[in-house]
């Protein structure tokens, strides 16, 4: 039947729309946290900044709650849609891989049903790699913007006046896409978050003997989600060490950092292997609760809007 083969254009929508509830659940969870973790990681283990408790007292001090949502309307209102397109492009390619382990003979629907942990880890690298082109740019905005300690002449007013002023004066590659390689072998690693997110609701359907068209408790989802962001965090922390400090770099020509290799040998060289973990606990904090939300926000959306 021709809804075995495809999606009708309102599942489209649905899917859609479901992502980007998915984005803006986790950037409001989340981005507190991340702001922590910005500054921690861009401070290094000499900076201004003690731990995570002492940047929150400081952040709050000087700026209050206002200071820990520096640079997230760019995220707010961008990653619902990036997550849209990241969850189609991941399941897509998801799904091609378990077409063609399982060979001819079977529906869309039917493939849908068989798409293995396997097929996720192999379609992340991929979906990851595509995905970081969209969101190189709206990362370095959002970290430009969180290490601005003080507003003033000089200071970005905003995302956009941020955005602008970044290509005037740097152009793509040495500015708007500073960075773009860690970046890349940072969303690469969703093998981790969508193979982890497969594997523990595989687990749990299996436990509980939850067939897999249905959709999981919503604890169930939560704890799923929550974790994987942490296992994402896990496999590949000191990369997205080395992303925001390429990033928050002094905006200059020639900038800091020649790239990924030299801002790695340059922050082992003053620092030692510590400093590609600053900022870890706001970031494993942040893991659970955020991902978790982004996840259950995912799967309420579909739940609360009809399927046909």
């Amino acid at each position: 039947m021709a809804d075995e083969q495809s999606q009708t254009p309102w599942q489209r929508v649905r899917n859609f729309i479901a992502g980007y509830c998915s984005g803006i659940c986790l950037v409001l969870v989340g981005h507190p946290f991340d702001t922590i973790k910005v500054r921690l990681q861009t401070e290094g283990t000499s900076g201004k900044f003690k731990g995570p408790i002492h940047c929150l007292k400081e952040t709050f001090a000087n700026e209050g709650i206002k200071g820990v949502y520096k640079g997230m309307s760019a995220p707010l209102v961008l990653t619902g849609g990036i997550n849209a397109i990241m969850f189609g492009i991941q399941f897509n390619i998801a799904s091609e891989f378990a077409s063609r382990r399982l060979g001819p003979g079977y529906t869309q629907a039917q493939i849908k049903q068989k798409v293995a942990t396997e097929d996720h880890v192999k379609a992340a690298f991929f979906s990851g790699f595509l995905i970081s082109f969209i969101v190189t740019p709206i990362e370095g905005v959002k970290a430009r913007l969180q290490v601005q300690y003080k507003t003033g002449e000089g200071s970005y007013k905003g995302p956009i006046d941020c955005a602008k002023r970044v290509y005037q004066e740097l152009g793509l590659t040495k500015g708007i896409y500073r960075g773009w390689l860690p970046v890349a072998f940072s969303r690469m690693s969703n093998y981790s978050y969508f193979g982890s997110y497969a594997y523990i609701s595989a687990t749990v359907r299996s436990q509980f003997n939850i067939p897999k068209g249905e959709k999981l408790p919503f604890l169930a989802s939560l704890f799923a989600g929550g974790m994987a962001g942490f296992m994402y965090w896990l496999s590949c922390y000191p990369m997205d060490v080395i992303k925001n400090r390429m990033m928050t770099a002094p905006d200059t020509l020639p900038p800091r950092y020649s790239g990924t290799w030299h801002a790695a040998k340059t922050i082992y060289t003053k620092e030692g292997l510590r400093a590609f973990f600053a900022g870890f606990t706001p970031c494993a904090m942040r893991a659970f609760p955020a991902n978790g939300a982004a996840f259950v926000g995912f799967e309420v959306a579909l739940r609360i809007m009809p399927e046909q």
